[in-house]
């Protein structure tokens, strides 16, 4: 057995619909089920509800994983702000739903273009296609990704208020 240390957090909002939010943290046993983890983080949300005047609109439970082994640097020439956008279709829907690669590696442009039919975009894209054995990939509303549509690459600009990264003297 090994622990995970996991987040449990409910978003409260009062009658003025300001809203906040109150983490819980929790070391999960990894050999449950996350039916079981889910009603324990639920008797938690149900408990905080009862001792609060604000209404609880959502609960959120949250894994916290390890981050791949640093390489130290990053890549020269790279760029968060070069995003490519990997477009699928959802069970239910007819609206795509975008996946987010910031700062793709230049090394998977031919020219202009990314390259789709072998190397690390594949991968992705049969991950993201391919029902594993816990995990369902989905779009934001939770229908089911099951083709890959497209993708673009673009520029999205990332850059802070001049204001709250400079001052005058």
């Amino acid at each position: 057995m090994a622990e995970q240390p996991v987040t449990v957090s409910a978003t409260f909002v009062d009658e003025w619909a300001v809203d906040d939010s109150a983490p819980y943290y929790a070391l999960a046993d990894d050999t449950k089920t996350i039916a079981a983890m889910l009603s324990e983080a639920n008797a938690l949300l149900s408990a905080l509800q009862a001792v609060s005047d604000a209404h609880i609109t959502r609960g959120k439970v949250t894994f916290s994983l390890p981050a791949p082994a640093p390489t130290g640097v990053a890549t020269a020439g790279s760029r968060v702000e070069q995003v490519t956008l990997l477009g699928f279709a959802a069970t239910g829907t007819n609206k795509r739903w975008s996946g987010k690669v910031p700062a793709i590696s230049n090394t998977e442009m031919t020219g202009d273009r990314l390259t789709l039919a072998a190397g690390p975009v594949a991968a992705l894209i049969a991950i993201l296609t391919t029902v594993g054995t816990v995990l369902k990939w989905c779009n934001a509303h939770s229908q089911q990704i099951d083709a890959f549509i497209d993708a673009i690459t673009a520029f999205h600009k990332k850059r802070k208020q001049l204001q709250r990264s400079s001052f005058e003297v």
